[in-house]
């Protein structure tokens, strides 16, 4: 975990000047594979393959090999000469990477790594930069796949703003003008100073077992999809997105515009089960809207069936198709929530539970 450093650039001389520095450090950095080393060679494998999954299949290799790289230097922005829809901002090789690391980490258990990245900018991509660097999840916010799970992880990581923040480091040296490049082998430097600073805590960090064990409980296929309750109004009750007349026996047990899930919210229910929390929201509009800023209750008790897919999918749920209503909580039972604990996804769902139960 973090040995060696890899360079991307296409100034041949900043690339000289990084592997001096670093070699004045005495840290290694990747040389022998063309898609981590070689923008022509990444340029040539875009075009002849349309996307960027060799590079992806590399960089896990590297991964695999030496763990997270000690930095990652790239430029910011790379012309690959790529139609406009395919790349308008010049940053598909920085959106490669970033998506990597965020299922590199998600896949392999790196909880504790830190993606250590250093962009190379012009100076007039200035503003831009720094607010990435301040702020990570905007940039994890412009990726979107066709794969729902992939954008789900994603997701996960972009609404969780201090999440992004500790696992990214981001930082920037500028591309010299004038050939002046000493500056910013200082920049650099002192960029590497305060990363070596930390790796020890890192590293410490990592060897502990903090990997999380997936839920093996065996649930049965067969469970059919929970049932989405809420009493919106003294009269009214919606059930799976229907109205209805409130029964007697209903009265004591559903407290008005709070959400009860009642069953199975497995991987196989769970689009189901979020289709009736929609749908029960769209209901309510009509008969007693939630408020924006409104405490909102989603209460899901121990006697309903939860699994590993439950966090990470409706924490995506949650953050997207929701988000306009900021005080949304999920109730949940004790065992259900240590359940979701061990799951890998929690800290998708970690900032809806209500704490201290």
């Amino acid at each position: 975990m973090y040995e060696k450093s890899i360079i991307l650039t296409r100034d041949k001389r900043m690339e000289n000047f990084i592997k001096n520095l670093l070699r004045s450090r005495k840290k290694s950095f990747e040389t022998s594979i063309p898609l981590l080393t070689d923008m022509d060679a990444i340029k040539e494998d875009i075009h002849k393959v349309g996307t960027t999954v060799n590079v992806r299949g590399e960089f896990a290799y590297f991964i695999k090999n030496y763990g997270f790289p000690y930095m990652f230097l790239m430029d910011y922005q790379v012309d690959f000469s790529l139609p406009l829809q395919n790349d308008p901002d010049k940053r598909k090789l920085l959106r490669t990477f970033l998506l990597a690391y965020v299922l590199l980490a998600y896949g392999k258990g790196f909880e504790n790594a830190v993606a250590n990245i250093v962009f190379i900018v012009d100076k007039s991509n200035f503003s831009t930069v720094t607010q990435f660097v301040k702020n990570p999840a905007v940039l994890l916010e412009q990726i979107h796949t066709k794969d729902d799970r992939i954008n789900a992880i994603i997701d996960s990581y972009a609404q969780n703003k201090d999440r992004a923040r500790e696992f990214f480091r981001l930082s920037y040296i500028f591309r010299p003008e004038g050939g002046k490049y000493a500056a910013e082998m200082d920049r650099l430097e002192k960029i590497m100073e305060i990363f070596d600073q930390n790796i020890a805590s890192f590293e410490e960090e990592e060897t502990r077992p903090v990997r999380k064990e997936p839920v093996t409980e065996m649930i049965p296929d067969d469970l059919k999809p929970a049932d989405v309750i809420c009493r919106a109004t003294l009269a009214k009750i919606i059930v799976n997105g229907e109205s209805r007349d409130i029964r007697e026996e209903e009265k004591n047990s559903y407290v008005e515009k709070n959400i009860h899930i009642s069953g199975a919210v497995t991987q196989r229910t769970l689009p189901e089960v979020k289709n009736r929390i929609f749908s029960t929201f769209n209901v309510m509009a009509k008969l007693n809207p939630f408020k924006k800023d409104e405490r909102i209750f989603i209460k899901l008790p121990d006697a309903s069936t939860v699994d590993g897919a439950f966090a990470i999918s409706m924490g995506s749920f949650l953050v997207k198709e929701l988000g306009e209503y900021g005080g949304i909580s999920i109730d949940i039972g004790k065992d259900n929530l240590e359940k979701l604990k061990k799951s890998e996804g929690y800290f998708a769902i970690e900032e809806f539970i209500i704490k201290n139960l």
